[in-house]
């Protein structure tokens, strides 16, 4: 099956999950009310499951076609892409942090540079001022590094069961974690704990690669299905009421609902909310939300060294509202400045690739 073009709306959604997500850090805790704006988080794993199984199954489909030696060649040519696409713009973005002074990747940087800084985050009280979104990152990184390696060798009338495993395994990565180690304040950041994204999306690019349609109607039903007991155990847990065992199953829920989610914007979402997500704004902030992403943390800490009065203000209405329009408009500058001179000349460089 070929690859789809591009689908403008769920870059659409990807502006929606970046900006939910820089809200949850930037604005006062009543502000953002009991709705999950961390559900951008989630989004953008399950994305990232779908969208490089996808690439790696058409890979694995042509080298296997070629009747040569592939696996190495394909392997070697997927990292460096990926290494182009995101590993740079990370580093840089660390390196940013670091002169920030954001505490922890300078008390700590190896974490962060060898990309195991979510085992790190786990183990800490309170998520890193300024570099609390490295762990997803780092989830991100070990996955380019090893998902080929499964997607390549397992035979692939056994793919589907190997990814339903991986999501079986999240909750119970969860719930072993959440009862027998209790130096684990963060099991969520653990690899294994987000393998239900990770896995649901790439049981999503399995079945699209099997000849099922986007907007299939089977899909579709599952992710409602399963969109209910999310917000149900959801609502519980922000009302107090901790479901033992259940609630280890609510994010595997939420990746269920987000591949439905990506199913039916592939297939095309009719009415308001297709428009929106097409609309100029919208496809803007999803261009650079990979920059968006990688420094909103990080810039409202190197605003207090250039524009200390943002911090030493005050809690006023007034003073909130221009602490974060000045935190937006330098995040839109460097998120700006990282796809113009760093992203596009590198997907220059990656298109010349093999």
């Amino acid at each position: 099956m070929p690859t789809p073009p591009r689908s403008t709306q769920l870059d659409g959604w990807r502006a929606v999950g970046v900006l939910g997500v820089i809200w949850l850090h930037w604005a006062p805790r009543e502000w953002c009310g009991p709705f999950p704006f961390e559900i951008g988080l989630y989004f953008f794993l399950t994305l990232t499951g779908f969208l490089i199984t996808r690439i790696l199954l058409k890979n694995r489909r042509i080298g296997e076609d070629s009747g040569q030696l592939w696996k190495w060649s394909s392997f070697r040519t997927f990292q460096s892409r990926r290494a182009l696409r995101i590993l740079i713009p990370c580093y840089l973005a660390m390196l940013f942090a670091i002169a920030a002074q954001a505490p922890d990747i300078n008390q700590h940087p190896w974490w962060y540079f060898t990309q195991l800084s979510n085992f790190h985050i786990a183990l800490l009280p309170q998520y890193p001022s300024g570099t609390a979104h490295y762990w997803t990152l780092a989830i991100q990184q070990q996955f380019y590094l090893l998902w080929p390696i499964f997607v390549f060798l397992i035979p692939r009338k056994w793919l589907g069961a190997f990814f339903i495993t991986c999501i079986a395994i999240a909750p119970i990565s969860r719930a072993v974690l959440e009862n027998h180690f209790p130096s684990v304040h963060h099991p969520g950041a653990i690899t294994t704990s987000a393998l239900d994204y990770l896995g649901a999306g790439a049981l999503l690019a399995l079945l699209f690669d099997n000849g099922i349609q986007p907007g299939n109607r089977r899909i579709n039903i599952a992710a409602w299905i399963c969109f209910l007991p999310y917000a149900i155990l959801y609502c519980l847990s922000e009302a107090g009421h901790h479901i033992p065992g259940l609630a280890h199953l609510q994010q595997t829920f939420l990746s269920i609902a987000i591949v439905g989610l990506i199913s039916a914007t592939l297939h095309g979402l009719p009415g308001i909310l297709g428009k929106f997500l097409e609309t100029p704004a919208m496809q803007y902030i999803g261009k650079i939300s990979y920059g968006l992403y990688l420094f909103h943390a990080t810039v409202p800490m190197a605003l207090g060294w250039v524009l200390p009065f943002l911090w030493n203000g005050g809690d006023s209405q007034l003073m909130l509202d221009l602490r974060i329009l000045v935190f937006a408009l330098a995040s839109w500058a460097i998120a700006w400045l990282c796809w113009r001179y760093v992203e596009v000349p590198l997907a220059k460089i990656k298109q010349r690739l093999p």
